[in-house]
């Protein structure tokens, strides 16, 4: 048997936590997904996987099988890609995170010239604001907009910063003035975005020192391109990364305020798993925005 097709079909199945979902996700019958793990449990003459009809997980030693078999399959295709991309260029398949908002307002467009410039890679783009598991769903490169990331096993590689900007339309400022200081912040009709780590409080940072306004609009969301339609309405203040709005701003139909008192700022990273063979392709994606991001137009 194929040791190497039965230590994918045996990741899969843990990682999919079903033989059914390993079944669909390789396209292979269950019959012979089960076949394969059977084999891996022969090979190493000890049982990988507890089964009854409604359960199923790894043993001890399932553990650690499972962890040398992911070694040996990320070890194999980084090593398979790069001698590809020796022969063939940069080519293959790379499968990205993005947030949703961050990826239809701004990076749509940036993919869409690397691609250009590598016109043999296929790009699959899949848009999500929460924070996916690279390995489990087959993700390369995951980007994530957040002050700081959380400490763990996956190379994070900093893309450029997000500045945020306090906004609304100029009939809002009109009928409620526009603030010259955050204390002025009509904090009842400030719109909060769900998703933020500082939804229902902004924080300014001003000469005079720091100041913290309590958010409590009518309207909330957990998607910044919701809130900008808001805004635009007239329905309140947003604050919400200046790329995002740059366009609104450039020609009138949104207003800044409080550009004297800045909020922390969000950050942009590439992050992907610690592998020692980096697919050529996955590097040549993360260079190119790790290169064009910071001198974007914003």
């Amino acid at each position: 048997m194929d040791r190497h097709l039965a230590m994918q079909c045996f990741c899969r199945v843990v990682e999919t936590g079903s033989f059914a979902a390993a079944s669909r996700d390789l396209d292979l019958s269950r019959s012979v997904i089960t076949k394969y793990v059977q084999f891996l449990e022969e090979w190493t003459d000890t049982r990988l996987l507890e089964r009854t009809t409604r359960t199923m997980q790894l043993t001890g030693a399932g553990a650690r099988f499972y962890a040398h078999c992911r070694r040996v399959i990320d070890d194999t295709e980084a090593t398979l890609g790069e001698l590809r991309d020796e022969t063939a260029g940069v080519r293959g398949r790379i499968v990205v995170s993005s947030p949703v908002s961050l990826g239809l307002s701004f990076l749509a467009e940036h993919f869409h010239v690397f691609q250009q410039q590598h016109p043999h890679v296929e790009l699959e783009l899949r848009l999500d604001d929460h924070t996916v598991d690279l390995v489990r769903e087959g993700v390369d490169v995951a980007l994530r907009g957040k002050a700081r990331l959380d400490d763990s096993s996956l190379v994070a590689v900093p893309l450029m910063e997000i500045e945020r900007v306090v906004c609304a339309s100029p009939s809002f400022w009109r009928e409620h003035g526009l603030p010259a200081h955050p204390r002025e912040l009509p904090g009842s009709h400030c719109l909060p975005y769900l998703l933020g780590q500082d939804a229902l409080q902004w924080t300014f940072d001003g000469e005079d020192g720091r100041h913290t306004v309590d958010v409590q609009g009518r309207f909330r969301a957990n998607n910044s391109l919701l809130l900008i339609d808001a805004m635009q309405r007239g329905l309140g203040v947003g604050l919400v990364p200046r790329v995002m709005v740059r366009h609104a701003l450039r020609d009138g139909s949104l207003v800044p305020a409080l550009v004297n008192h800045r909020t922390e700022p969000r950050r942009l990273f590439a992050v992907y798993p610690s592998r020692e063979h980096l697919p050529a392709r996955v590097r040549a994606l993360v260079e190119f925005l790790k290169d064009r991001l910071p001198n974007a137009d914003a």
